[in-house]
C-alpha cells in the first residue's frame, strides 16, 4: 500500500477535540507530513466560513472539503472549485416542512450559514459540546424566515443541518418524525453528521466524491489517500480512501469499516495517525499494518 500523498481530516470529533482545538501534537505531525510533501486537506460536514483558516493556513492545509462534499474550496482565496447544491425551488420547501418540527436549522449557502433566531436556544439544548454551540452562535447570519430567504433570493442550498432538543430521558424531541419527513423528500441525501443531528445535501453529493476530485486536481492517486473521521458522514470518504483510519471516540459502525483504529480526538488521535503511517514510513518504510 502507497505511503499516503494526501490526507483527509474531518473536523468535528476528529481533528477538533471536545473543546474544539486542535492538539500541539497535532499540529506538529501536520507540519512535518507537510514538509515531507503530504497534502493535508479538511474534510467536513461544516461550511467555508466554520474552518479554522488561520490554524489551515500556520499547517500547511490550502484545501478544503465542506458541507459533506456540496462545496470544495482553496482556502487562501475563497475560490469555490466545485459547488454541487439543491436549488431554491427544491430547498425552500424542505426547509419550510422541516420548521413544522421542533429543532433547529442552519443552512450553508456559498459557504456561509443561516439561521432562524427563532430557533437557536434549541441549539443549546441538544446534545452539542458548548465548543460546538459557541461556533454555531458566533458564524450564523439570522434571518427572520429561512425558507422565504431562500426562495427570495434564488439560493443554492449546499447543506442544511438539523439538531434537536434532548429530552431527560436521552431521547430528542421531532428527531425521528424530521428524518421519517426527509426520507419522504426526493432529490436528497441524508446522513447524521454526529451528535444525533441530520443533514441533507443534494442526491449524490458525498466527501468521498470530495476525494476523487481533488485528488484528480492535485494528480495524487486515490490509492495514496488517507482519511480520518468519526462519524455516519464521514463513511463513504472512509471507504473511498486508500487508509480509512477511524478515531476511538467512533460510532461504532464506522471502526468496523476502517482498516485502523486511532486514539481519541482528546488524545493526540489524529497525530498518532499520521505518525504512523506517513512520518515513520517517509522515514523508514514500514509497511501498513491492520488494526481493529
Amino acid at each position: 500500500m502507497l505511503i499516503p500523498k494526501i490526507i483527509a481530516l474531518d473536523l468535528d470529533g476528529t481533528l477538533f477535540s471536545r473543546t474544539g482545538q486542535i492538539t500541539p501534537y497535532t499540529k506538529e505531525q501536520i507540519r512535518q507530513a507537510v514538509s515531507l510533501g503530504a497534502s493535508v486537506i479538511i474534510s467536513t460536514g461544516r461550511p467555508f466560513v466554520g474552518l479554522p483558516l488561520d490554524e489551515a493556513a500556520s499547517l500547511g492545509i490550502a484545501y478544503a472539503i465542506t458541507a459533506n462534499g456540496a462545496a470544495i474550496y482553496r482556502l487562501t482565496d475563497r475560490v469555490c472549485l466545485h459547488e454541487e447544491g439543491l436549488p431554491s425551488k427544491i430547498a425552500a420547501p424542505i426547509i419550510r416542512g422541516l420548521y413544522q418540527k421542533h429543532l433547529h436549522l442552519d443552512a450553508f449557502i456559498q459557504g456561509d450559514a443561516y439561521t432562524q433566531p427563532s430557533t437557536m436556544e434549541i441549539a443549546r439544548r441538544s446534545c452539542l459540546p458548548e465548543s460546538v454551540v459557541r461556533y454555531i452562535f458566533s458564524t450564523r447570519k439570522r434571518v427572520p424566515d429561512l425558507a422565504d430567504y431562500i426562495e427570495s433570493h434564488g439560493c443554492i442550498l449546499q447543506k442544511a443541518t438539523a439538531n434537536f432538543e434532548q429530552r431527560p430521558d436521552g431521547s430528542f424531541i421531532d428527531r425521528n418524525e424530521a428524518k421519517a419527513f426527509l426520507e419522504g423528500c426526493p432529490g436528497i441525501r441524508i446522513v447524521c453528521g454526529g451528535y444525533h443531528n441530520l443533514e441533507f445535501t443534494k442526491a449524490g453529493v458525498s466527501k468521498a466524491a470530495g476525494l476523487r476530485f481533488l485528488c484528480d486536481y492535485l494528480h495524487i492517486p486515490i490509492e495514496a489517500s488517507m482519511v480520518c473521521g468519526d462519524s455516519e458522514n464521514d463513511a463513504d470518504i472512509l471507504q473511498a480512501a486508500g487508509l480509512s483510519v477511524a478515531m476511538s471516540n467512533a460510532d461504532e459502525t464506522i471502526k468496523n469499516l476502517c482498516d485502523y483504529v486511532t486514539k481519541s480526538c482528546d488524545a493526540d488521535g489524529v497525530g498518532y495517525a499520521i505518525q504512523k503511517f506517513v512520518i515513520a514510513r517517509a522515514h523508514a518504510g514500514d509497511p501498513i499494518e491492520k488494526n481493529t
